[in-house]
């Protein structure tokens, strides 16, 4: 047997098994949706909403300007983090289960207060550009 020919053979299945894996967790909708929640909430808690508002599907932002959405959105300042409890898909759909921390200034003299809330966020898959979108209740 050829020595130089098995190591190719060998190296070709390696590098097979290996695209194999990295096309099957780039197909994981659970996985990306959970990494565009993170991207989307780090944007709202360090008050970027432009970067916010581009995670809403195409069809909403040809609906409402950015300042349309600018005026939805209550919370910059308080927000502290959020944690992705779950993200369930089925077809092109996603619902992440998250859970968002906050710190709530009272004022007149009283401490602030910590607090949280469970959501939950509807995402879709966009067939044209191929990209997960965030599905706003406005």
């Amino acid at each position: 047997m050829d020595l130089k020919a098995i190591r190719w053979g060998l190296l070709s299945l390696i590098l097979l098994i290996i695209s194999g894996c990295a096309l099957f967790v780039e197909d994981n909708p659970e996985k990306i949706v959970s990494q565009r929640v993170n991207e989307r909430w780090d944007a709202l808690i360090e008050g970027r909403l432009e970067r916010a508002y581009a995670f809403e599907t195409p069809e909403y932002r040809e609906l409402y300007s950015f300042m349309d959405y600018r005026n939805t959105i209550h919370g910059v300042g308080s927000w502290r983090k959020v944690q992705i409890d779950d993200v369930v898909c089925e077809d092109d759909k996603c619902v992440a289960s998250i859970v968002i921390y906050a710190t709530i200034e009272l004022g007149m003299g009283f401490e602030a207060v910590e607090s949280d809330a469970r959501a939950k966020e509807n995402w879709i898959h966009h067939s044209t550009s191929g990209q997960w979108y965030h599905i706003s209740d406005h």
